[in-house]
């Protein structure tokens, strides 16, 4: 089960959960695909392509073959939250916290001045740990969404099915409002990005287009390649 396995005082209780909480902070606030950049190219993530401080951008910005790296080390990032709450005794409720901030950190980075990427990576690691059901369906559609091209959109339905197969699983209520916290993050995230969009654009439209097209523009091409020179990719 996801419950702890003993008994503390509550004041020790709150203490170990805390501590929990603050190192998962710590583990997911590391910005792996923002130092990649820095390390391999030379750049900031934010200043290129999409501006996604994240896996999807160091394949746009950086290099295709860093991805799978960035990518995992992400995913331990959000396993490894949660794995800390559960070393520490944590209950269901620890675990699922200790995850979320797992994801927050990586999605407002302090050491990035509160910007970062999108937090799929971790959020994947935080639902292998707590809900294997809901990651199944969450790859099946977000895979669907690729065959179909339409990738962003099979990202935020499968986000929203996660807390439905939760639910259909039988798992605790906490996990099920775990699920619901991720999409939430993630979906605030793409319509606030990694600042305001341009003064000139009809902030309507971009809202939508971030929420649906995660962009701020139509033309995707256009969007993921700005900044990006002809060797900035590899």
């Amino acid at each position: 089960t996801l419950r702890g396995r003993g008994r503390r005082p509550r004041k020790g209780l709150m203490l170990v959960s805390l501590a929990a909480i603050t190192l998962a902070y710590l583990l997911g606030s590391v910005p792996v695909a923002y130092l990649t950049g820095r390390a391999t190219k030379g750049i900031d993530l934010r200043e290129r392509g999409s501006g996604n401080a994240g896996a999807s951008n160091v394949w746009q910005s950086v290099s295709k073959w860093l991805v799978v790296p960035v990518g995992l080390t992400q995913i331990g990032q959000g396993l490894g939250a949660v794995l800390i709450a559960r070393a520490l005794d944590g209950g269901d409720g620890v675990q699922a916290a200790c995850g979320v901030a797992a994801v927050l950190a990586n999605d407002w980075n302090p050491w990035l001045r509160f910007t970062g990427g999108r937090g799929i990576g971790a959020t994947i690691g935080v639902l292998l740990a707590l809900s294997p059901a809901a990651l199944a369906v969450f790859i099946v559609i977000s895979v669907a969404g690729v065959i179909v091209k339409a990738v962003p959109q099979g990202v935020a339905v499968a986000l929203i099915a996660t807390l439905v197969a939760a639910l259909a699983a039988g798992q605790p209520g906490v996990v099920v409002a775990c699920c619901a916290a991720l999409a939430s993050i993630a979906l605030l995230k793409r319509v606030l990005a990694n600042g305001a969009p341009d003064a000139s654009s009809p902030r309507p439209r971009v809202w939508l287009n971030r929420l649906l097209l995660d962009r701020d523009i139509r033309d995707r091409d256009a969007w993921v390649r700005r900044g990006v020179g002809p060797g900035a990719r590899g």
